[in-house]
């Protein structure tokens, strides 16, 4: 078997994401078809997964060829980040503040 599974788009049906982390534990899932719990919000309600698989990639595949027929779409994550995030950060000492004040 695959490390990534791409599931058949027309047997897939919206899903809450609860229910998509217990199906898919710790993987990554590509979804279609969100509903989200507020406008321009990432909290996700319902959705339809296309593919999962260890990677990002990997969940991607699923849809690669159908890009101009699902042109939004979300990759996420069902488990738990282990790894710290990146972010940008940015020192501001007492010169620099003055600096940006004047």
């Amino acid at each position: 078997m695959e490390a990534a599974e791409q599931l058949p788009l027309e047997k897939t049906e919206p899903l809450p994401w609860v229910e998509i982390c217990k199906r898919y534990p710790d993987q990554y899932v590509c979804l279609v078809d969100i509903d989200r719990a507020e406008l321009r919000s990432p909290e996700i309600k319902t959705a339809r997964v296309v593919g999962h698989g260890p990677t990002r990639r990997a969940a991607f595949n699923a849809i690669r060829d159908l890009s101009a027929k699902y042109s939004r779409h979300a990759v996420r994550f069902t488990g738990i980040c282990t790894e710290p995030l990146i972010r940008p950060s940015l020192l501001i000492d007492d010169e620099t503040l003055e600096f940006l004040r004047s």
